[in-house]
């Protein structure tokens, strides 16, 4: 995971990126910037995960940074470690999508009791993949939508243009399939994960940004940078809560409930296992959209 402090304090820089080495939930990528324009800079070319701010910098303060980076609507999750205390800045700072403020001086454990729920979320797709789902299912378990019923879905929520054909099966390749967008799908009941969607990111832009009526121009930059905004992932959220209607549940006759939507911006072991389920245990999918190139999404039961 990749989190970038942004402080004009050396001395401080060293101590949050102390404190965050010391972190033992997982590895970190950590860089540093002196200033809020540093930092964007870095956001630009690096794309950190996690931005750590301090809130009083020369030229451009932590909360202007803060306001840039939901302006340019940046997958980012922000927070301040800063001599703020104020309530009322602080209620400022999380109107505005500051996931915390931690006041210096701090130990830690405050440190990292606040920053482990982001840390979570980022990695919470890769943890369940890795504990809940089995590379091979029995057949009476399975939970696969039908392609005519999950067409039927998105005619009704999303768009009447939208066409899915049978696909041949699709194989794991960093070039097609890195970044790509995992929607997981629970039991209502038990919360086990039954069945993922794995969307590549043309099929995810391009589902997401039918929903959310964007223009096909800003649709298709992002796609060509392998990048997807906050607004995007939302609106790529909203349209596999409604395809959940299609999974459903022989045993129970109730349908699925969507989890998760995450954004995975590299490879992961279990996700190439995944790439290798029987076709018996998947659904290649091939979604034509029209104005764009056709696009492919991997249905897979746990």
């Amino acid at each position: 995971m990749k989190i970038l402090i942004v402080d004009d304090s050396l001395a401080m820089q060293a101590i949050v990126r102390r404190g965050l080495e010391k972190f033992g939930y997982r590895t970190l990528d950590i860089r540093q910037a002196s200033g809020a324009l540093e930092a964007l800079e870095i956001i630009d070319s690096w794309q950190p995960e996690i931005v750590l701010s301090d809130w009083h910098m020369p030229e451009v303060s932590g909360l202007e940074l803060l306001q840039e980076i939901t302006t340019r609507e940046l997958p980012i999750q922000t927070a301040f470690v800063t001599t703020v205390n104020d309530e009322k800045l602080i209620a400022q700072a999380v109107d505005c999508g500051a996931c915390f403020v931690l006041s210096k001086p701090f130990e830690d454990a405050q440190l990292h009791k606040a920053i482990l729920p982001l840390v979570q979320g980022a990695t919470e797709s890769e943890r369940l993949l890795n504990t809940e789902t089995d590379t091979s299912s029995a057949s009476s378990d399975l939970v696969l939508p039908k392609l005519s019923q999950l067409e039927k879905v998105l005619h009704r929520f999303l768009s009447d243009t939208i066409s899915l054909k049978e696909a041949p099966i699709q194989h794991f390749s960093i070039e097609d399939k890195i970044p790509t967008v995992l929607a997981l799908f629970e039991d209502v009941e038990t919360q086990k994960i039954r069945a993922l969607a794995i969307l590549d990111i043309y099929a995810a832009c391009v589902l997401g940004g039918t929903k959310s009526k964007m223009p096909k121009a800003k649709i298709m930059k992002m796609i060509k940078e392998k990048v997807m905004t906050k607004s995007m992932i939302d609106s790529c959220e909203q349209v596999m809560s409604d395809c959940a209607f299609a999974f459903l549940d022989k045993k129970t006759r109730k349908n699925l409930r969507l989890k998760s939507v995450s954004f995975t911006a590299k490879s992961f072991p279990k996700l190439e296992i995944l790439f290798k389920k029987p076709p018996s245990q998947r659904t290649d999918i091939q979604c034509e959209v029209d104005g764009f190139t056709p696009s492919f999404i991997t249905v897979l039961s746990s």
